[in-house]
């Protein structure tokens, strides 16, 4: 479909609030981040810290309780917050949702692919075709499609922005959950493939590859041996700061095609490590 389009080289930014602003102000500040499986954990953080930077954010969700509660939690930030139900391993719920966004006159400027799924089988012994078929359905195949809707729509407008995808230290590191380190990575692939596509469109592609992301009830990490930096979980807002700096034209503008790692130095531990 993107290919259909005519393609242009697009001049970046004039100087300005979007990318020449001082630090000190708010780096999404007017911008529509949308936000996928965004009402828990790291999708959660993601918006939180999205809406913190002044953007408008947009929550989809399948769990329309904890969606409604996040976007009760972040109206108390100035830009607006919507969040619409989507299982994005569905063709077809993914048309709805674009078709709505479209008539709701919404314009996604950022798009952060964070849902996704995880089945524990780890022998071939076990495999489960229809496990792996759930698995990229909804971690590869949803995404994007997702994405290409909301390439389109960028293109069509001329609008300038970012894509990103959360895809896991588990692209390069064996977790023994087959079909999860294999469709985190796939993303990896893509990233750099849609960062060539896109970039004639002033259109970034990126990636954060999280290690183990939890927190508990009140807001702290968990303890984590094996993480060298802290030996304890990170907390979800740090992958949401991670995405507002990949997001923001002040200071990624030029980025395009990576893969930010954060992990505590989780994959730099193996059996040599402490010897």
């Amino acid at each position: 479909m993107l290919s259909r389009l005519k393609r242009s080289r697009q001049e970046p930014p004039s100087p300005g609030l979007s990318a020449e602003s001082s630090a000190d102000q708010k780096l999404l500040n007017g911008r529509t981040v949308l936000v996928t499986g965004g009402a828990s954990n790291v999708g959660r953080g993601i918006a939180i810290e999205s809406a913190m930077q002044g953007a408008n954010v947009v929550i989809v969700d399948i769990d329309d309780e904890a969606r409604a509660s996040v976007e009760r939690e972040l109206a108390q930030y100035p830009g607006w917050v919507k969040g619409y139900h989507c299982d994005l391993s569905r063709m077809a719920a993914i048309d709805k949702l674009c078709e709505t966004l479209q008539k709701d006159s919404i314009l996604v400027d950022v798009l952060v692919n964070n849902v996704g799924v995880v089945y524990k089988t780890c022998s071939i012994a076990d495999l489960d075709i229809d496990e792996w078929q759930k698995t990229f359905a909804t971690n590869v195949f949803g995404p994007m499609y997702l994405t290409r809707c909301i390439a389109h729509s960028m293109i069509d407008k001329s609008r300038q922005g970012s894509i990103l995808f959360i895809t896991s230290i588990h692209q390069w590191v064996i977790r023994r959950y087959a079909s999860y380190s294999a469709s985190k990575g796939a993303l990896g692939m893509i990233v750099k493939e849609l960062a060539v596509d896109l970039a004639p469109y002033g259109i970034r592609v990126n990636a954060i590859a999280p290690g183990w992301v939890a927190e508990d009830v009140a807001g702290r990490p968990l303890p984590q041996r094996v993480a060298l930096l802290h030996q304890c979980s990170i907390r979800p807002c740090y992958i949401g700061r991670a995405a507002v700096y990949l997001s923001a034209d002040y200071y990624s503008l030029h980025t395009t095609g990576s893969v930010l790692k954060i992990d505590a130095g989780l994959s730099l531990n193996n059996y040599l490590v402490g010897r």
